[in-house]
């Protein structure tokens, strides 16, 4: 059979299957649907406990699984992440037997509704925000599932708060590494292809953007082919380096952090990615100079205004890792560096550098403690230590994501990941105190 008979018919079976099966099923495990043994339950159940959340019933979901209409009931699920999208309203989901689960609340965690796509589109990771999946607000979202040996790769948009899916595929053997969207209609996605990846800090780079919320895809840059035989792949993002993160501030400017071998380095473009050119040098930091390996976030804008942004950049030295920040007042123009008067992250959360609400107020977690800073960094508040915080930490010692969308509310997703647990924490005054949702 031809590759585009191929790929026709998978588009045509793919497109059935989203039509139909648009709502995955809301409870984790359905015992009248699958005819595991009593072992294998016991086994499912352990593997994906953690997160107890009260879903809403649905009109769809009651008629699949026949259960009678109430207002809620209670689930164990295992959330790998989240994203704040306002002060009371929140996603947060996982990966449940290949099938990726997304929950919505409106209401602080109180109750949630189940917005996944269809369970026939398989997933074999959990999606990561900005790699994998993009809320930009509660009625558009993006999802991506690489092909991983299953097919072309998709990717998912919704219009609706998650009620209803299409879909659209990009080229065979493309992964797509990170996703970013300015409004509705345009947004990016930067993709490598499986060979690239096999050699050590090499990526072929690919960007698509689009004009139409996700439904068709234009290749406007490539760092090989055809491009790299007119020259024009010098304007590109280079091959050498890994992705670490892509945001854009506007549909013209936008920025890329790539670490190569070891060391961070941003690239910028101004013409919506069709060509790039390298952004400050973080190396020449004298300040930094005795680290052993250099770390960083992609940059990100705060506000409407799109002016003030920061990236965190972290000084590795032997089993540790000390954070700093780089500010921009000026869309990026220009960085500036901001030395963090912070102790240094150890053991499994090394990784797990600060946020910021904005370019002065910001928190960080490290050996348990909550501290605050106003001056975007000169210095930081321990906050009074939190009974249940400490409990939770405990028992679930991961930090996997700390957020907050204001100055009073934020969320922290904690994880004991060799028992695929993990539980979702909320505070409201700041970090001061935290319950879990």
């Amino acid at each position: 059979m031809k590759r585009s008979m191929r790929k026709a018919l998978f588009i045509w079976i793919t497109l059935i299957f989203v039509l139909t099966a648009c709502q995955s099923s809301t409870s984790d495990y359905d015992p009248a649907a699958d005819k595991a043994s009593s072992q294998e339950l016991k086994k499912i159940q352990t593997e994906d406990q953690g997160q107890t959340i009260t879903l809403n019933h649905t009109a769809t979901s009651d008629t699949k699984q026949g259960v009678p209409a109430k207002k809620g009931y209670k689930i164990q699920t295992r959330l790998t992440d989240f994203q704040l999208l306002s002060a009371s309203a929140g996603l947060a989901w996982g990966v449940t037997r290949n099938e990726l689960r997304i929950y919505v609340t409106q209401d602080s965690g109180g109750t949630w509704d189940n917005v996944s796509p269809a369970q026939t589109v398989t997933f074999s990771e959990p999606p990561t925000y900005g790699k994998d999946i993009f809320f930009l607000n509660q009625n558009n979202g993006w999802v991506v599932r690489n092909a991983s040996g299953v097919g072309e790769t998709l990717i998912l948009h919704t219009t609706d708060g998650g009620q209803n899916w299409n879909f659209a595929t990009l080229d065979d053997e493309v992964n797509v590494l990170g996703i970013y969207f300015m409004d509705s209609k345009m947004g990016w996605a930067l993709a490598s292809s499986d060979s690239a990846n096999s050699a050590e800090d090499q990526q072929e780079k690919v960007l698509y953007i689009t004009k139409d919320g996700g439904n068709t895809w234009e290749k406007v840059m490539q760092n090989t082919g055809i491009y790299e035989a007119k020259g024009l792949a010098t304007q590109a993002i280079p091959k050498f380096g890994k992705l670490v993160g892509m945001s854009f501030r506007d549909r013209d400017h936008g920025f890329v952090t790539l670490e190569q071998q070891g060391k961070p380095h941003l690239y910028m473009t101004s013409d919506s990615g069709k060509t790039w050119k390298s952004g400050p040098d973080f190396e020449k930091n004298t300040k930094m100079s005795n680290c052993h390996a250099l770390t960083t976030g992609k940059p990100q804008f705060f506000g409407d205004s799109k002016t003030a942004g920061w990236m965190n950049i972290g000084c590795v030295t032997d089993n540790q890792t000390s954070y700093n920040g780089y500010f921009t007042n000026d869309a990026g123009k220009t960085w500036n560096f901001a030395p963090f008067a912070l102790k240094a992250q150890t053991g499994v959360n090394q990784s797990m550098g600060p946020t910021f609400l904005n370019n002065k107020i910001g928190w960080s977690v490290v050996d348990g403690v909550v501290y605050r800073t106003t001056n975007q960094g000169k210095t930081w508040t321990a906050l009074p230590v939190n009974n249940t915080l400490q409990r939770t930490l405990n028992n679930y010692p991961e930090l996997a994501k700390l957020q907050f969308f204001s100055a009073n509310v934020g969320w922290l997703l904690v994880a004991k990941n060799e028992e695929r647990r993990s539980l979702l924490m909320q505070t409201t005054d700041g970090g001061k105190t935290w319950h879990v949702l």
